[in-house]
């Protein structure tokens, strides 16, 4: 008889954005025009000349046999003269490495630092792929809280939780997911002064180049100091539009270089050539990561704008590719055990696909990628759902719960 599988809980760590996405689609297919604001795949298409560059190796019979498990070593050199050049940094190309996308390098490095007799912090809310990850390393997993009214890191939080006997590793993502919080320089310092050198720091900064309103400022160049903590992640699928073409990076510490090269040589083999050539072309354009940050600038204003004062309040983002709304007021007043009844709710009444806070540790809130060019029309029809009533001012039907009855809250 067959061993019993090790129970990695999937039934509680499903990913709800993957599950409300594919009931979309099954809309979709039915013939409803769903607005998806799930996924944070841009729909801003792919540099032209980054696409070029991929099509004229892809043909290159010799250069797609080419097998680096670290990564090309023309990408790993040009991703260290772009920090260095534009976050002021002083890295060398045997400090990066290349896998597919920035998610697996995290599974990698979380299984290395830490396991059973370690722990963990994530922010909190926190992106699922932490969670996941520390749960595959066998970690304890502790939170260090975002205040997502003011957006700032609740420091008393991360001194209670933070042990410098068994805290392994701390992570930061700045612009961060779901909240769009920048965390401040004074945030960022505080953070490294309490950890002093004890555990490693993992910056994710894959929204580093969607800052609204000021400027990304980079562990690496803000605390040069404290290298040998340092760990930074970043990927070409987020500003750089290249979502599904898989190319992700981390900057490591000496000591941390050879373990995950080894482990990529094992488990990786090789990430697509012709990609990783394309991504070079794409850290010589200012102008694509601009006019995204842009657009998704103007989008995270009008859900500020139009969703204000509906009873789901939303959090003004700083920077990244989604907005949160706050709806424990909304949900306890409509019937909604939480937002993963309300998401799915939302989508059957108003063909609009939004993410549960369930994902993000925040179970009555919601999430919204600012990544459909029909944007805009998704947040009207979000306020018509929010703020439709009846003659007799009690919420209509669409706000309440399917099944519900009209005469009261279900």
């Amino acid at each position: 008889m067959p061993r019993t599988i090790r129970d990695l809980m999937p039934h509680d760590l499903e990913f709800q954005m993957f599950v409300l996405d594919e009931l979309a689609d099954e809309l979709i297919e039915q013939g409803a025009d769903v607005l998806k604001l799930t996924i944070g795949v841009t729909e801003l298409q792919m540099p032209e000349a980054v696409l070029d560059q991929v099509i004229d190796k892809l043909r290159d019979p010799d250069f797609v046999r080419r097998v680096y498990p670290e990564g090309l070593p023309e990408l790993r050199e040009a991703i260290a003269g772009f920090y260095n050049r534009r976050h002021k940094t002083d890295v060398s190309s045997d400090d990066v490495i290349v896998n597919t996308g920035s998610s697996p390098i995290f599974r990698n490095v979380f299984q290395l630092v830490s396991g059973p007799e370690y722990e963990i912090m994530i922010p909190r809310p926190y992106y699922a792929l932490y969670l996941y990850c520390a749960t595959l390393a066998g970690a304890t997993i502790k939170f260090y809280d975002i205040d997502i009214d003011t957006k700032r890191v609740d420091m008393d939080s991360f001194r209670r939780n933070f042990s410098p006997e068994r805290t392994s590793l701390v992570v930061i993502n700045s612009p961060g997911n779901p909240v769009g919080n920048i965390v401040t320089p004074d945030e960022m310092r505080e953070i490294y002064e309490i950890v002093d050198g004890r555990a490693y720091i993992l910056n994710d900064e894959i929204y580093n180049n969607v800052m609204f309103y000021d400027e990304f400022h980079s562990p690496l160049a803000l605390l040069p100091e404290h290298r040998d903590m340092t760990i930074v992640t970043n990927s070409f699928s987020k500003g750089y539009r290249m979502y599904t073409k898989r190319v992700g990076f981390a900057i490591l510490p000496p000591e941390l270089q050879m373990n995950l090269r080894v482990i990529q040589q094992h488990t990786l083999l090789c990430t697509d050539p012709a990609y990783q050539y394309g991504m070079i072309t794409a850290l010589e354009d200012e102008e694509s990561p601009a006019h995204l940050n842009d657009v998704y600038r103007q989008r995270a204003e009008y859900t500020t704008e139009r969703l204000s004062g509906t009873g789901c309040e939303p959090i003004a983002a700083e920077g990244g590719f989604y907005a949160i709304l706050r709806c424990a007021e909304w949900n306890s007043a409509h019937g909604f055990a939480s937002s993963k009844e309300l998401a799915r709710d939302i989508l059957q009444r108003i063909h609009v696909a939004v993410v549960p806070g369930t994902d993000f540790g925040v179970p009555q809130d919601l999430r919204l990628a600012f990544c459909n060019d029909r944007y805009n029309e998704g947040i009207d029809r979000l306020r018509e759902y929010f703020t439709a009533s009846g003659s007799d001012g009690q919420s209509s039907d669409a706000g309440r719960p399917v099944g519900a009855t009209s005469g009261g809250n279900a």
